[in-house]
């Protein structure tokens, strides 16, 4: 018979203020030192056309500090760390219930064969409903800083033709400098309040599926990889607690498998609904459409297009994911109540 893996800290054993608090202030500290992973991601996936000397990541880090220097890097960073506070609250304060209740639930009914499976399921709704709920409060944030992350490259951009060409070089000068504020006025003067929501629909298309993938492969996989550890450690050490170091361990080979899969599965809605949210207009005053960006992207590069930004986003997802599971678990660890011994 197999130890059995750390046990799970359920939502109704955690100090709620103290979880959000010290959340909020270890998830700001990761996307400081993570952001220009995005602003690279971003940037690639909104570029039209592919200019000579393309290469991927490395020719927009070229791009970006050529351009800005490394003040590029951190392009809307200012409305995205104040933003994602609220926003996080609620996504971790929705998955940790939801988690909570889906786990009991799943264990009653038994909608799984294996522990691994009912983790997985029960992992996976949670990120999905957590994910779903939190797309009202991060879409204009993810509006704003999209746009302020392509705003330096609007000229390179433009000279790589397509149809945002023109638009992107008439507001260049303009928007260059502009802060998150000034931008979110820029686009609620010219589109509306709904500008702010520009691609809510592939959010939730892309976000949703993204946050049940992830959570639930990392639930999946951390329970595979402890009945493996459990084989390794064999039985006399069948009771024995895990070490930190062991936990650790699983913890991020789980968290770098999920974020590599979820990146991997869901990369092409993401390009599609970053193009949709940092498009302008056309000639016409239409603005583009969903049909309309899938037929660009395939009509510029093929199947190809809908990777654009492929190897940042897996970068991104794996090291946020391994260092974002580990600051979490540790999060949890330090706001859990102590179980009454009565």
């Amino acid at each position: 018979m197999g130890s059995k893996s750390p046990e799970e800290i359920d939502w109704s054993r955690l100090d709620k203020k103290k979880f959000l608090f010290v959340g909020a202030g270890i998830f700001s500290g990761l996307t400081t030192c993570l952001y220009p992973l995005s602003v690279i991601k971003t940037r690639q996936m909104a570029m039209d056309g592919a200019p000579p000397g393309f290469r991927g990541a490395a020719y927009v880090v070229r791009q970006v500090l050529a351009t800005d220097g490394i003040r590029g890097l951190y392009r809307g960073f200012g409305i995205v760390v104040v933003g994602v506070i609220p926003a996080r609250g609620v996504y971790l304060t929705t998955l940790e219930s939801t988690k909570s209740w889906s786990l009991k639930t799943a264990a009653m009914a038994r909608w799984a064969p294996n522990e691994a499976a009912r983790a997985g399921m029960a992992s996976s709704f949670a990120g999905a409903v957590a994910s779903m709920v939190t797309q009202s409060v991060i879409v204009p944030i993810d509006v704003v800083s999209q746009r302020l992350m392509v705003a330096g490259g609007s000229v390179s951009a433009a000279s790589a033709g397509g149809p945002n060409a023109a638009a992107l070089a008439a507001e260049a000068s303009t928007r260059v400098r502009a802060s998150g504020i000034q931008m979110a006025r820029h686009i609620v003067q010219s589109e509306g309040v709904l500008g702010l929501y520009r691609g809510f629909g592939m959010s939730i298309a892309t976000f949703v599926p993204t946050s049940g993938i992830w959570w639930g492969a990392y639930g999946a996989y951390q329970k595979l990889i402890w009945q493996q550890v459990d084989k390794w450690r064999g039985a006399s050490a069948a009771e024995l607690p895990h070490r930190s170091s062991e936990i650790l361990a699983v913890q991020t080979a789980s968290a770098l498998c999920a974020g590599c899969t979820s990146a991997t599965l869901t990369n092409p809605l993401d390009v599609v609904k970053t193009r949709l949210q940092v498009s302008k207009r056309e000639a016409s005053g239409q603005r583009p459409t969903l049909n309309a960006t899938v037929r660009q992207l395939w009509t510029e590069q093929g199947m190809k297009g809908f990777t654009r930004g492929l190897t940042p986003r897996i970068a991104n997802a794996a090291m946020w994911g391994t260092c974002m599971i580990n600051a979490y678990e540790f999060l949890k660890r330090i706001c859990a109540i102590a179980e009454d011994p009565g």
